[in-house]
């Protein structure tokens, strides 16, 4: 099944500086401003980087606005590099946010930004202030997704941060599509006059003066409207706390699975604080909620999290007050284990006592968050290689290999592929990522016929390929198991089918014109990548080539993340994540040709090798 209805185009990341064209008012609720200029088009940055021309082409296309920090002179802006951009990040005056494109004329080289007047953050009060001349730094758009494919009918809500997203997919909706669209503003007057296709309801819900998110509007519109037959998809925008219920109510009370489900957070209630200035927020002492919790989930303070999302503590208390018995109950543990996370995690503010019982806090109503979630789970995939990966760093600094099998038995990987449940996930997990690079690395090949495609995701690289090129026939090669969880989410085709096999081979699949090899390599040392690299290598007959596709490290940028990343492949694998100089040295040691290399959408690399 497809991972989402929405496929997405992703493309490289760039970074430009545009001009104010216009303001303007286009309802007491909502401004517009007009950017444009030359670095619209494809140009050359200053740093001697190419920045390929501006690409808008789905509704709710995201991108981000630098802004000048009210303790800077001037914004703190990110550097344009291959695919991606390199941002400042210890500067500590670095200041964006995130807004949808309402409009993108590529003829005039026109873009509008709407901004919604709902207080006194950074972007509004520079929207507020624009004139004619003033410029600013833009990053993205990154990606791009169409109306949704294979579905009867799209369920639309969002309140008026959405606004800008849902006028864009009014204007472009397809013919003959059917819809129903719940529109959340402030005030009456703050309608827009939007077109009404065919076959789409369109609701305007206000809220007469009650705050932005303190509203049951559109839960309460989303719940009560008529379900229509048929595959639905639903897109629902706005303040991220308030959209739980709906995604809960959506996934859970109708059965929606994710592919149909899109439910983004645009913004989060805050307490704001004023510098002095009406118009100036006082960005150090305004609360970031998101940012602590982040901190939260380090060391200790993170472990008591997982556990309390293990065991579905979050879930259990999205519908109010429960006191620690009842959590027990639910989450089928023991009283008085609950009881002492329970005031642990008082302590840390993730919940709050509450009427004899305890509630989650404005912070911990964060964890209900899908995502987050299924992350933090220490049943789950992440989870098990976090842990793994915990336990085994100590060896692994000190000897160069990791000891999981001394704390479980046996090695992550085999703990994976011999458990059902994880090996699934992996596959799922794999499959999700895939839908962001795999349709720009089948068009990046160059195929003349055969294909074995080895590595993550292979079933869905397969998959594109053989959707790109008619002529394209293409063998995925996994490991039994895989190729049975693989074959649920991409059957077998007259050009697509599936051999046993793993990247270390031997193959078994006979020669190939050419073979890719879909990453993964972080998690061998490099003997065993090297191995893999020339294993694939071998199944080319004469003439053919080898595509290895792979995330490369970038230690010039790299934040903690991926850092964080590339240390838990050497611990659980002995591996870890490679400079480009290091691929170079494994396509060396594996006794194949230099490879060329490109840049595949956010950064990725593609090696092509002609042996």
């Amino acid at each position: 099944m497809a991972r989402s209805l929405r496929p997405i185009d992703v493309y490289g990341i760039t970074t430009r500086n545009l001009e104010v064209l216009r303001t303007e008012d286009v309802t007491p609720g909502m401004r517009r401003v007009t950017l444009g200029g030359d670095q619209l088009a494809a140009h050359v940055a200053p740093n001697g980087m190419p920045v390929a021309a501006f690409r808008s082409e789905g509704f709710d296309d995201e991108f981000k606005l630098l802004l000048k920090h009210p303790g800077a002179e001037v914004a703190a802006i990110p550097e344009q590099a291959d695919g991606v951009i390199y941002w400042p990040r210890e500067d500590p005056h670095l200041l964006f946010r995130t807004y949808t494109v309402r409009r993108w004329d590529p003829v005039a080289g026109e873009l509008d930004v709407d901004f919604v007047n709902h207080g006194v953050g950074p972007a509004t009060t520079w929207a507020n202030r624009a004139q004619p001349g003033d410029r600013i730094q833009i990053a993205g758009p990154k990606a791009s997704a169409p109306h949704p494919v294979g579905a009867d009918w799209t369920l639309v809500a969002g309140d008026e941060t959405a606004l800008p997203a849902i006028g864009r997919w009014l204007e472009d909706w397809p013919d003959g599509a059917r819809g129903q669209v719940f529109i959340e503003v402030a005030e009456a007057d703050h309608r827009q006059d939007l077109p009404a296709p065919a076959g789409v309801e369109i609701t305007w819900l206000s809220r007469d003066g009650a705050e932005p998110g303190t509203t049951t509007l559109l839960h309460d519109a989303v719940t009560s409207a008529p379900w229509w037959d048929g595959v639905v998809f639903a897109w629902v925008a706005g303040e991220a706390l308030s959209l739980t219920p709906i995604r809960r109510w959506l996934r859970q009370e109708k059965g929606l699975p994710r592919e149909q489900v899109e439910v983004t957070g645009y913004w989060r209630r805050q307490e704001v604080v004023l510098a002095g200035d009406d118009g100036i927020q006082d960005l150090g002492a305004s609360e970031n909620v998101a940012e602590t919790l982040h901190e939260l989930e380090e060391v200790l303070p993170g472990v008591a999290i997982r556990v309390a999302a293990t065991i579905g503590l979050p879930a259990a208390l999205g519908s109010g007050t429960r006191t620690a018995a009842e959590l027990a109950a639910a989450a089928g543990a023991d009283p008085t284990g609950v009881g002492k996370l329970l005031r642990y995690l008082g302590a840390i503010g993730v919940v709050e006592e509450s009427d004899g019982g305890y509630r989650l806090t404005t912070m911990g109503a964060l964890l209900e968050e899908e995502g987050r979630a299924e992350r933090l789970s220490l049943d789950g995939l992440t989870g098990r290689s976090e842990v793994a990966g915990w336990l085994s760093l100590l060896a692994a600094v000190r000897t160069g290999t990791g000891d999981a099998e001394r704390w479980y038995g046996a090695t992550l990987r085999d703990r994976i592929d011999a458990d059902e449940t994880l090996a699934r996930e992996k596959v799922d997990r794999e499959a999700d990522m895939a839908t962001y690079v795999a349709g720009a690395v089948a068009g990046e090949l160059a195929l003349t016929g055969s294909v074995a495609v080895v590595g993550p995701a292979a079933g869905a690289f397969a998959a594109e390929i053989t959707r790109a090129d008619e002529a394209a026939r293409a063998t995925v090669v996994a490991t039994p198991s895989e190729i049975e969880h693989m074959r649920a989410l991409h059957p077998v085709t007259d050009r697509m089918e599936y051999a046993p096999g793993s990247p270390l081979g031997p193959h078994a699949i006979g020669e190939r014109d050419a073979v890719l090899l879909t990453g993964g390599l972080e998690t061998y040392p490099d003997a065993d990548a090297a191995y893999a690299i020339a294993q694939a290598a071998g199944a080319l007959r004469a003439g053919g080539r080898l595509y290895v596709f792979a995330e490369l490290l970038d230690l010039a940028d790299a934040d903690e993340h991926e850092l964080e990343e590339d240390l838990m492949n050497f611990a659980n694998h002995a591996g870890g994540s490679r400079t480009h100089e290091e691929f170079l040295a494994l396509f060396d040691r594996a006794a194949v040709p230099a490879p060329t290399r490109s840049t595949i959408g956010w950064g990725f690399t593609l090696y092509t090798v002609a042996p």
